[in-house]
């Protein structure tokens, strides 16, 4: 049996306030325990400070200063156990290809729905490459 939804606690950082607010509230709806914060620097502090505490790091690519490329490779330098979810508007193959070769189990195009959402953290979640 997998983690049950309401022990699951989600780490999403998106610089954009609004869309990180919607995100959390999608995702709270879905039974998660969401923690937010505005960058990659910040969430890569977070993961730092508690590794086993964020079943999910769910990551804008596009943020200023830390974005989510360099996120996903400071978190691998660092061996963090979770899933990664991409969230983007637009990337180009090549990001996308630098994203899986990272071993980013889901890439979520902007803009997404409460559902495509959901499926994408519940693939991370239980995925099993």
């Amino acid at each position: 049996m997998g983690k049950m939804e309401s022990t699951v606690e989600i780490l999403v950082a998106d610089d954009e306030p609004a869309v990180a607010l919607a995100i959390k509230a999608a995702l709270k709806f879905c039974g998660y325990s969401v923690l937010t914060v505005s960058d990659g620097k910040a969430a890569l502090q977070r993961v730092q400070a508690e590794p086993e505490r964020f079943a999910v790091v769910l990551s804008d690519h596009n943020m200023p200063g830390v974005g989510g490329l360099a996120l996903v490779q400071a978190l691998r330098a660092i061996h963090y156990p979770g899933s990664i979810v991409i969230v983007s508007a637009f990337l180009t193959p090549e990001n996308e290809a630098q994203y899986r070769e990272l071993g980013v189990v889901e890439i979520l195009a902007k803009p997404f729905n409460i559902e495509r959402l959901r499926l994408a953290v519940q693939r991370a979640l239980y995925s099993t490459d």
